[in-house]
């Protein structure tokens, strides 16, 4: 029962679609000309859509490259700071104990 009831919908609407596009024409060349020019139309419309997600594409593209090299660079920054943060702490660490140990022998003597 239940395909017969998609068939019979099936052939409804399939009457109907032919029937509009009589209805837009005068003749059955002027029903090809209407398919085509639909067509066409619907090629263009899908043409500017993926252009237009091309371009969103290229966008996510660039700034995802954009993040890897800010990343690379800060990752390259820190790196370079901390090599010289530990340059500085060893030669504070090293001023200090010379420092303590010039107090150790001041109070020794």
């Amino acid at each position: 029962m239940g395909s017969a009831i998609k068939w019979l919908l099936a052939l409804g609407v399939g009457i109907a679609g032919g029937w509009a596009l009589r209805s837009l024409s005068d003749t059955p060349e002027g029903a090809g000309v209407k398919l085509l020019e639909m067509g066409i139309k619907a090629k263009d419309r899908l043409s500017a859509w993926s252009a237009i997600e091309r371009e969103r594409l290229e966008d996510m593209l660039a700034e995802a490259q954009s993040n890897i090299a800010r990343e690379s660079a800060v990752a390259g920054a820190s790196a370079r700071q901390g090599s010289t943060s530990r340059r500085r702490d060893t030669r504070t660490a090293s001023r200090e104990s010379k420092a303590a140990k010039s107090d150790v022998s001041s109070l020794n003597s």
